[in-house]
Parts: C-alpha cells; sequence; structure tokens
C-alpha cells in the first residue's frame, strides 16, 4: 500500500492496470502532464506525486469563446494563455509567496463550487434535448449509487477504484437503455492516426485577454493545492 503513494514505489503491474484504466477514463491524456511532474525536464515539473487533470476552470470561457468567435480562436487563445502560464511556472518562486494559503483556498473552494453545475448538468443527461428525464435521472442515480457502494463495501487499495467501477456500471447500463452509438467509433475503424492542425489558429485579442485571467486563476489554483501550508 505505501508504494501507490511513493514517487518512486514501485507497484505491481496487476495493480497499476486498474489504476491507470481509471486515470484515463476519467481524465485522457493528462497522463503525460502528470508524467511530467513526476520526472521533471529541466526546470519543467514539481517532482511531486501529483495527478494531473482536466480544469473545469476553462469550460464556461471557453464554451463562450468557441461558440460565438469560433473553435479557431479559442484554440489560439489557449495556446497563448498556456505559453504564459508556462512561464509563469519557471518563475514561480518570485510570485508565488502573493498567493497566501488564504487566497488559495479561496481559488479553489470556488472552483470546488463551480462544479455543481457541471456535475448536475452530467447527471441529468448533459446537453441533450432529454435533459432531466427518468431515464437519464435513474442512469445517474444507478452510477452514483455503485460508485458509493464500491467504496464503502471495497477493503484495502481497492476502494480507490470506485471511479472505474462506476464508470463501468454506467456504461453497460447505458448500453441496454439504448444511450451508446458507437457507429461513428466503429465507422473510422479501430485504429486511426490523429490529424494534426485539421483547422487553421486564429490569434484574436479579446479572446486571448479573457482566456489569460482564467489561466491565472488557475495558477493561484495550483500553487493552492501544492504549496505547503
Amino acid at each position: 500500500m505505501e508504494n501507490l503513494y511513493k514517487l518512486d514505489g514501485k507497484v505491481p503491474i496487476l495493480k497499476a492496470i486498474p489504476f491507470g484504466l481509471q486515470h484515463i477514463l476519467a481524465m485522457f491524456i493528462a497522463g503525460i502532464a502528470t508524467s511530467i511532474q513526476l520526472y521533471p525536464i529541466w526546470k519543467i515539473g514539481s517532482r511531486l506525486p501529483i495527478v494531473m487533470g482536466v480544469c473545469f476552470t476553462f469550460v464556461a470561457i471557453l464554451t463562450y469563446v468557441g461558440a460565438t468567435y469560433g473553435y479557431a480562436s479559442a484554440m489560439g487563445a489557449v495556446l497563448i494563455g498556456g505559453l504564459i502560464e508556462g512561464c509563469l511556472g519557471l518563475l514561480a518562486r518570485y510570485w508565488k509567496k502573493i498567493i497566501t494559503p488564504i487566497v488559495a483556498a479561496s481559488v479553489v473552494t470556488s472552483i470546488g463550487f463551480s462544479l455543481f453545475s457541471v456535475g448536475t448538468r452530467s447527471f441529468g443527461g448533459g446537453y441533450s434535448e432529454s435533459f432531466g428525464s427518468a431515464k437519464n435521472l435513474l442512469l445517474g442515480i444507478i452510477t452514483l449509487a455503485a460508485c458509493l457502494l464500491f467504496n464503502i463495501f471495497a477493503k484495502s487499495y481497492w476502494k480507490q477504484l470506485s471511479v472505474l467501477f462506476g464508470l463501468i456500471v454506467g456504461y453497460i447500463l447505458a448500453i441496454f437503455m439504448g444511450k451508446v452509438d458507437l457507429s461513428v467509433i466503429f465507422n473510422g475503424g479501430l485504429i486511426a492516426l490523429p490529424h494534426l492542425f485539421p483547422f487553421k489558429i486564429k490569434f484574436d485579442l479579446g479572446t486571448i485577454i479573457a482566456v489569460v485571467v482564467i489561466f491565472l486563476v488557475s495558477a493561484a489554483e495550483t500553487i493552492g493545492d501544492t504549496q505547503p501550508l
């Protein structure tokens, strides 16, 4: 068990597979950023056991930017914002002192509260026309119950796999309820290479400023998550 929480701990393959699968299903390609945190490249990375994930702080602003100015403008703003936050990370020792514990705690708490709307939307069926229907609510309740019951009754490190268990139960149930359409996946073939830059990136000053502000909030959140009190 102790190896699961050590930076250089060796985890047996039979235990690493389910934990890795849970991370992939819950956070997609965030494993790349996690690896960089664990094994720094030059000054990039903290060498801390930090599991990187998707930040919901950007959902609202990028949803608006994408719908109003287009996906190309959204990606351009993210590119510039990412470069700016990367520079902030390299210079963190000079400015992180102004992010006091009370400031960082307020940011992290506010972001946590903002996730209620995301969870509520997903629980009701996302942005589909059947949002809030009895089927969607039943699927959400059973998935949530599966996660909670697994966490309650599982032993030892298995408790940490409650999200994976809930995903499996919910996905299987969704298939039987006719809510899973795999036609798009199979039409593209079982194996396909990604298309790099299938669109032209557009740089719009207004969208860049708006997204950079959220990147600054994200930087404060990261300081709050990693800075010792």
